[in-house]
């Protein structure tokens, strides 16, 4: 009786396929720990941005409210594609329902479709403001109210559900990828679904293209008006267009970044269904393991990405996530004391310098303040003068000891000696002089010193 020799290939002995298996027990352990940090690090920025646009009365603004939105596509992004992706690699296989993998497919075609829209209508809205000028910018209610956003946003949001859930239909093959770490839609599908996303991928690129072309067109210099009154107002005007296209240019930023990292992922995924759909069954195509690890990673890190290029491209907004988070406040600190209360209104001027036709001039204001009460008020600096015209009296309630009163009085014959029942007042008198003779009154007194 002859005896069969049967030969294995080396790769399929018990020691080789024991050490594959442990190597790709220590892989998937270092992929589930990579991708748990990825999934926390970007709910956490996420999250952070929302809250401090919300929490502030001032960030409620359509364009912030827009990034916010933005946000939130992130986060339902983390949810239902990086979470299942994290379940996927730390069981070394799919354990979940069919139903579920055909969910986390829908999902995926959902978040990409309307990151593309919220990009297009963030886009539209920059572009007619940069289109019609400060107007849109001061009055941005009569154009696009916040309102007729929501109302488009929601539309557009029924349109990227509509072409996600066409996955659930029995016609398209849905399986879980090993390589990619989440589910996809597999070969033998109709080739129609793919040209219809193709189209309306193109048509939102094409709106966002023109858009970022009105946003970097040519500036037009604003001249600056001759009429003082109206500084104010073209300031305003400046600082409003300056911050609409500083927001404008976030968005092309945020466009450019998606395209980079979310591109190749959907690229792929049309290379695959295209060349293994139904019209084209005598043509298949695989993708190779690394490309195909290395593109989903990529994929992943988008979520983290997008909330660190907001916050930090909006240095209010980020001022406020600093304040919250280290319980402290970047307000400049008040130098001094406030004034309080007087008992008598004082004029305190306010200079102001305007530009005009003959250049810089100053432009003085007289603002009322009263000092606090009980305050006992700074004694002031009398000056006579002897070249004034007429002579003119003052009187200022700074009370003067006797030594002074009799002092002053017989220096000057103007000065009268209050009765001891009277608050002592001292009477400052400018007297006419003759223009040859030399004036023998000092020209200011500043203290009054009691004669020894």
């Amino acid at each position: 009786m002859a005896i069969i020799v049967e030969f294995v290939p080396e790769e399929d002995t018990l020691a080789v396929v024991t050490i594959k298996e442990t190597q790709s027990a220590s892989l998937r352990t270092t992929n589930a720990i990579l991708i748990a940090a990825l999934l926390i690090s970007s709910y956490f920025l996420n999250v952070l941005f929302v809250v401090a646009v919300f929490i502030t009365k001032s960030f409620r603004t359509t364009i912030y409210l827009m990034y916010c939105h933005l946000s939130f596509v992130n986060i339902i992004d983390l949810s239902f594609n990086i979470f299942f992706a994290l379940i996927f690699v730390a069981n070394g296989n799919w354990y979940l329902s069919n139903g579920w993998c055909t969910f986390n497919v829908a999902i995926q075609e959902f978040t990409h479709l309307h990151t593309l829209f919220v990009l297009m209508i963030i886009g539209a809205e920059r572009a007619l403001g940069i289109i019609l000028g400060p107007e849109y910018v001061t009055h941005g209610d009569k154009y696009l109210s916040g309102l007729r956003i929501t109302v488009v946003s929601l539309i557009l949001s029924f349109v990227s559900i509509s072409f996600a859930s066409v996955v659930f239909m029995s016609v398209i093959p849905i399986k879980p990828f090993r390589n990619r770490y989440v589910c996809g839609i597999d070969g033998g599908g109709p080739v129609g679904y793919v040209i219809a996303r193709l189209i309306v991928y193109f048509g939102c690129l094409a709106v966002i293209l023109v858009a970022i072309g009105a946003i970097l067109q040519k500036r037009t210099a604003s001249s600056i008006s001759r009429n003082t009154q109206e500084y104010a107002e073209f300031i305003k005007r400046n600082r409003a267009m300056q911050e609409h296209r500083s927001r404008a240019k976030l968005m092309i930023l945020i466009t450019c970044v998606f395209i980079c990292i979310e591109g190749p992922y959907i690229t792929m995924c049309f290379f695959y269904e295209t060349y293994n759909s139904r019209e084209f069954s005598d043509i298949s195509i695989d993708i190779p393991q690394d490309a195909d690890t290395l593109i989903t990673w990529l994929k992943f890190v988008f979520p983290l990405i997008c909330p660190i290029i907001m916050l930090s491209w909006c240095n209010d907004v980020w001022t406020k996530v600093k304040e919250v988070m280290c319980c402290r406040s970047y307000d400049p600190p008040t130098i001094g004391h406030m004034p309080g209360y007087r008992d008598s209104n004082e004029i305190a001027p306010v200079m102001t310098v305007v530009g005009g036709e003959h250049g810089p001039q100053i432009k003085a204001e007289n603002r009322e303040y009263q000092l606090r009460p009980n305050l006992n008020p700074t004694p002031s600096v009398t000056s006579y003068e002897s070249d004034a015209p007429s002579s003119v009296t003052q009187e200022a309630n700074l009370p003067v000891p006797t030594t002074q009163q009799s002092s002053v009085a017989s220096s000057s014959p103007s000065v009268s000696t209050p009765s001891p029942s009277e608050t002592p007042k001292l009477v400052k008198t400018e007297v006419k002089t003759p223009r040859n003779t030399p004036s023998k009154i000092p020209r200011q007194i500043s203290q009054f010193r009691p004669k020894n």
